[in-house]
């Protein structure tokens, strides 16, 4: 029987985590797993393995390792720790290092590790200033990049050769549910009240239409505005695997994203970001009506799969708010295009991508 071959998939993540970051580890260990790879994620901490696969539906099993014994957060010094601890375990020489770590990229590949880093953003912070340092020693001219937008590498300007640009994507299985449609006339938002993310257009729209409802799935805390409109209901904070059955029951689904967009801490993602919502909601075959930008209009293609609508031009989100209401051919062609979409962006296609980009490298 041929030996599986062996991939260890680094994130500074104490699970289960509320963070998108968690979900996009996790389906991508599921994924490689799934194709037959022996995979291991290393962790900073993580609670019950059946809790956690419970939360992120994860259906094909792969190894989670603790790194500490506790639930830490991290600051510098614990990322290096973090860093040195794994690589201080007994790993096969051959294995492929994956990781979402700028830190443990960076000592791997003082190690001579052969790994690929993943980056969602810039590198910020005393970690720009050794990633600078080390690349200009030519000290890490064995790391390979995947970058979720092509505008990254017009910061690193790596060879052609050595990144691959992947889009996140979706596990389509976990939305195999009947579309039952309980609320009518009623637009959903699921996701973070981070600055940017358009939370107080949704104020201004339900104002607006009186007649249309809002229903938004959040962490309360994080959510600024004190306004009150009595066609808005927050349901707070819900773990992935609960997002495909709600969006389910709903047919109009929002992501009115604004010019400047904050992730969590100090960092932005406008000119970057992915948005795994996207994928959630075409994947749910959802009338999706979302602000018109550049960044991800190379998979949301306005009237064929979706609505785009200009940035906090409120008259405008209004009708197209409410001409997706409407019972028509346009509207059911819309949805039947997201769903299609969403089957291009598995997270079964992009891991095999990687897969596919590094054995050209041999």
């Amino acid at each position: 029987m041929k030996k599986k071959k062996k991939i260890y998939y680094v994130a500074e993540l104490n699970l289960p985590s509320k963070s998108a970051y968690s979900i996009h580890v996790m389906k991508m260990c599921e994924a490689f797993s799934k194709l037959n790879f022996d995979t291991n994620l290393f962790v900073i901490n993580k609670e019950d393995i059946n809790k956690i696969n419970k939360i992120y539906n994860i259906n094909y099993k792969f190894k989670i390792i603790s790194v500490f014994n506790n639930f830490i957060l991290l600051n510098f010094i614990i990322r290096i720790l973090f860093s040195i601890k794994i690589l201080l375990k007994k790993t096969e020489k051959d294995a492929l290092f994956l990781s979402r770590s700028i830190i443990f990229s960076l000592i791997a590949c003082l190690f001579k590790k052969k790994i690929i880093l993943e980056l969602h953003h810039e590198i910020t912070g005393l970690s720009k200033i050794i990633y600078w340092l080390l690349k200009n020693l030519k000290l890490i001219e064995n790391l390979k990049f995947i970058f979720l937008s092509k505008n990254l590498n017009d910061i690193y300007k790596i060879n052609r050769s050595s990144f691959i640009v992947l889009d996140d994507a979706v596990s389509i299985i976990d939305f195999n549910f009947k579309k039952q449609v309980k609320h009518k006339k009623t637009c959903v938002y699921i996701g973070s009240f981070f600055e940017g993310k358009g939370i107080e257009q949704i104020f201004r729209l339900a104002k607006k239409n009186q007649e249309i409802f809002f229903h938004i799935y959040g962490e309360k805390q994080y959510l600024t505005s004190k306004k009150k409109e009595k066609n808005i209901k927050f349901f707070g904070y819900v773990h992935y695997s609960k997002i495909p059955k709600i969006l389910s029951r709903y047919e109009v689904a929002l992501m009115p994203y604004q010019k400047k967009i904050r992730g969590r801490g100090s960092i932005w993602l406008q000119k970057y970001m992915s948005p795994l919502k996207m994928f959630d909601y075409m994947a749910a075959k959802m009338i999706i009506i979302a602000s018109n930008l550049k960044v991800y209009k190379h998979i949301l293609k306005n009237n064929y799969n979706c609505i785009l609508v200009n940035i906090n031009e409120d008259e405008k989100w209004s009708k197209a708010i409410q001409y997706a209401f409407k019972k028509n051919y346009k509207n059911q062609f819309l949805k039947n295009n997201a769903y299609e979409t969403a089957k291009k962006y598995t997270w079964d296609k992009r891991c095999q991508k990687i897969i596919n980009f590094l054995e050209k490298k041999k």
